[in-house]
């Protein structure tokens, strides 16, 4: 159902890096699809190509989720199921002015009620 949230079945992986490592940890993702912001604009495109990172943003291909600001880098893919972690799989709808994905998935995890990280995907919803 369009807009409902949905349990999925998996757990996640979660790396922190300091900011320094955000341009080679994206450079590690196939075709990503990267969405950033600036003091003055903001963006969604697929691949890195020659346009620098803005200040904030999140990168993703079907693996890795890749999430920057002036603090530092998260780094989140799916794992293991975990009896404790819940992970909540919902739709992202963009605005036409930002062309993306037919569709987009964002996958909320959590622990104990705390929000542990998000990642997006454009995976179809056959494992909710």
């Amino acid at each position: 159902m369009e807009g409902v949230k949905a349990r999925a079945r998996e757990g996640v992986e979660i790396r922190y890096l300091p900011a320094e490592q955000r341009d080679e940890e994206v450079a590690k993702l196939a075709d990503p699809w990267i969405g950033d912001e600036g003091p003055l604009d903001a963006g969604f495109r697929r691949g890195a190509g020659d346009q620098p990172l803005r200040q904030r943003g999140v990168a993703f291909d079907e693996r890795k989720t890749v999430v920057w600001d002036e603090a530092g880098v998260q780094v989140l893919w799916a794992g293991e199921a975990e009896s404790e972690v819940v992970a909540l799989r919902s739709p992202v709808i963009l605005r036409s002015r930002f062309p993306g994905p037919e569709h987009l998935f964002r996958v909320d995890y959590l622990r104990r009620g705390a929000l542990l990280g998000s990642r997006f995907t454009t995976a179809g919803g056959d494992d909710a």
